[in-house]
Order: structure tokens, then C-alpha cells, then sequence
């Protein structure tokens, strides 16, 4: 684990670094042009600012850069009776760049993560995961489900 790595809650001011990331986790290999990366970044830009209350994301900087990043998605659950507050949430777009594999970032995120929703009171979370990737995330307490459907 790099000794000066960072991991925190992401603010506005680190869309354009996130859209960069973003862009390189759903289409590695294919560089935006800068028309195209303002545009992306002004876009997660707004959306962040759109979703604040059902969104968090938290960030791994290393070195004064972005290397990182884990995404929950918070929503609320219809009420119970004696149950009135269910709040869920969704892991999504876990990516640490590929030079930081393999150093702990990806748990480190996915732990501080969870802690964000302890906190929120998430008490279902939920991730959809590449089979390769899945032994990472039942070390980290997730287990398979079979009753999932989708459609």
C-alpha cells in the first residue's frame, strides 16, 4: 500500500479528474478528444451536483492525482410497518488505474466505501461484478446471491 495514498469523499472540484477515470474504466484504450473529455467532464459534472443526496464517491489520490475510484448509489426502500427507513445501495464503477493494481487501493476504496454507507444507514448493499473480479469482493464480505434477477 503506498504510504501517501489518500482515499476521500469526492467533491465537485474533482469532476474533471473523475470524468478522466471514468472514461479510461468504460473505454480503456480509446483517449477522448479535448472537445470531448470538457464535454464528459462538464456532464459528471452536473450529475454529481444532480445526485448529491443519492450518490457518494470516494477517491484514492496518490501524488496530487486521482488513481482511483468507487461509486455507491443510495436509494430508499419502500417503507415497512415498524420499518419505516430501508435505505439500499449499489456499488458501481470501482476502477483503480491499471499502474495501481495490485497495492490495496481497490480494497481500501471498496472498505471506505462500506463505511460510508454504515454510516448513511445502507443496510442492503449490492454490486454487479465481472466474474474475474468477484474473489476481490467476497474477501471484502460480499457474497454471491442466486435469487437476483434482471432484465
Amino acid at each position: 500500500m503506498p504510504p501517501d495514498l489518500v482515499i476521500r469523499q469526492a467533491t465537485l472540484a474533482d469532476a474533471p479528474a473523475l470524468a478522466a477515470l471514468r472514461w479510461r474504466w468504460a473505454q480503456p484504450g480509446r483517449t477522448p478528444g479535448p472537445d470531448e473529455a470538457r464535454e464528459f467532464a462538464a456532464a459528471l459534472a452536473g450529475w454529481m451536483a444532480a445526485q448529491r443526496e443519492r450518490s457518494v464517491c470516494q477517491v484514492a489520490e496518490l501524488d496530487g492525482g486521482l488513481v482511483g475510484m468507487a461509486w455507491l448509489a443510495v436509494f430508499e426502500r419502500v417503507p415497512n410497518p415498524g420499518d419505516l427507513v430501508r435505505r439500499s445501495g449499489d456499488v458501481q464503477s470501482v476502477f483503480v488505474v491499471p499502474e495501481q493494481q495490485g497495492r490495496g487501493i481497490g480494497r481500501r476504496l471498496v472498505e471506505s466505501l462500506c463505511a460510508v454507507a454504515d454510516d448513511l444507514g445502507v443496510r442492503k448493499l449490492t454490486l454487479d461484478s465481472r466474474d474475474s473480479v468477484m474473489p476481490f469482493y467476497e474477501r471484502l464480505g460480499f457474497s454471491a446471491r442466486t435469487t437476483l434477477m434482471q432484465r
